[in-house]
């Protein structure tokens, strides 16, 4: 029983992340796992569920937690920004389909939206801001709205691993989402610094 659910968990996700929620029925579904319609409604009440459950077992892979215990209060604020640069974009390296799902999970409305938000970025988002808190507090960085700047922050480097593979077809030239964001950590870092910092 738990073997189906997670294989049309399996199924189910690369759906999603090729078609987004729109494009994915529960036929496709269906089809994909080889089963009928109806043994997905044993296991999951609706797409909404079945979408909701996909984006939980991608969070779930991915320990943010465990990251984040680790880097608190460690190097200056670029060290911790391009730490946290790095672990977006390795995200991109070991789990495409998830990019790809948050890509087109951002063309959702309404709670389908909040989800990935919720699961993935927002982990980002609330640790950043805390560690933004307590440097403020410290006399490390200028006074700045901690969560807008977070959130600001994990927007583009996840805006730079969604899209750089567009802009090597805008202009000429190869763009590697690693280079762009070490081009603009450092930029980011220094515009939070005050002048009394070491």
């Amino acid at each position: 029983m738990q073997n189906r659910r997670g294989q049309i968990i399996d199924q189910a996700s690369g759906l999603f992340a090729e078609k987004g929620f729109e494009g994915t029925t529960m036929r496709l579904i269906a089809r994909a796992c080889g089963i009928t319609e109806a043994a997905i409604y044993r296991h999951f009440k609706n797409k909404s569920h079945l979408y909701e459950e996909v984006i939980k077992a991608k969070v779930d892979s991915h320990d943010l937690g465990h990251l984040f215990a680790d880097q608190s209060g460690k190097g200056s604020i670029e060290d911790l920004l391009t730490r946290i640069a790095e672990h977006i974009l390795s995200l991109v390296d070991q789990d495409p389909e998830l990019i790809r799902l948050m890509f087109n999970n951002s063309l959702e409305s309404g709670d389908l939206a909040a989800i990935l938000f919720k699961g993935v970025r927002l982990p980002y988002i609330e640790f950043l801001s805390v560690e933004l808190e307590n440097r403020i507090a410290s006399g490390e960085l200028v006074q700045v709205d901690p969560f807008i700047t977070s959130r600001c922050f994990v927007g583009m480097v996840m805006d730079c691993a969604l899209n750089v593979s567009v802009w090597t077809k805008i202009q000429d030239g190869k763009f590697v989402a690693k280079d762009v964001v070490c081009n603009n950590v450092p930029i980011f870092a220094r515009g939070l610094v005050t002048d009394n910092a070491d």
